[in-house]
């Protein structure tokens, strides 16, 4: 697709599915596609692409957060149906090699870079979790700002700075904090979850979300919600009052499910 054809096309954002046991998002203009994250395994992915109407996209890229499960359990099988090369940086890249060494077409970056894919321009940047270099990821098509930010720990400078200005944000709002103390959760996995390289409580995601909503913000998608310590409601609720609170009733508001995919977003 060529640059002019390409400037006639509206940008979406479709969750494929978010949570512990899985994630995958597609940004995609015309026919034109990248993946963050492979969290499902080959089949399930066409599945969930097929449901949706979206086969007929062209995936380039597979960007990789970071190598936990739920990331990048079909990495490599995803990567050679759709010929798209695996990008993550050089220490997630090692250990996808370690566990994998079938794995073949592997780009790595450095955080704080960008690089192109196409029509997109991609940014990585740093996030605080227990991982080996994770990044979240600034997407640019076509004059539009997508985000997609989860398994963050705290809200560090550099967070707040790279998700002002998103025309669409994919936030992380994990757990409830009563919810999770209340848990049958080891007292260690708790200490984890809530520590600076764990995970946005919904709280936490809501303060975010009123630093980071500007004039520029038109969707929010809620993300990487624990199917033990939160409730959908709970997190859409907050979510909702806080974006009253500053005066924005007019941003949609999605929460992404761990067992389908949402509707497409698009800008």
């Amino acid at each position: 697709m060529n640059n002019q054809d390409s400037a006639c096309k509206r940008v979406g954002v479709t969750v494929l599915g978010s949570g512990s046991k899985g994630n995958a998002t597609l940004v995609h203009c015309g026919n034109d596609a990248i993946m963050v994250d492979a969290g499902f395994t080959l089949k399930e992915t066409g599945r969930r692409i097929k449901s949706i109407g979206l086969d007929g996209l062209e995936i380039h890229g597979i960007l990789v957060t970071h190598e936990h499960e739920d990331h990048i359990k079909g990495v490599r099988l995803c990567s050679e149906q759709y010929g798209a090369p695996i990008y993550a940086t050089r220490k997630c890249a090692d250990v996808l090699r370690y566990r994998d060494e079938k794995i073949r077409q592997m780009v790595t970056f450095a955080p704080g870079g960008s690089f192109q894919i196409g029509s997109f321009t991609i940014c990585p940047f740093t996030i605080p979790h227990d991982a080996n270099d994770p990044v979240a990821f600034v997407i640019y098509c076509n004059n539009v700002k997508i985000a997609v930010a989860t398994d963050i720990g705290y809200v560090s400078s550099v967070v707040e700075y790279e998700l002002h200005s998103c025309d669409t944000l994919v936030i992380e709002s994990n757990h409830d904090l009563n919810m999770l103390a209340a848990s049958s959760r080891p007292w260690s996995l708790k200490q984890r979850i809530m520590g600076r390289h764990g995970h946005l409580s919904n709280d936490a995601s809501q303060q975010l979300l009123e630093k980071i909503v500007d004039e520029h913000t038109k969707h929010v998608i809620l993300a990487h919600l624990s199917n033990e310590c939160n409730k959908l409601e709970l997190a859409e609720q907050g979510a909702h009052d806080m974006l009253d609170s500053i005066g924005r009733k007019d941003v949609s508001l999605d929460v992404a499910l761990q067992d389908a995919p949402l509707s497409t977003v698009w800008s």
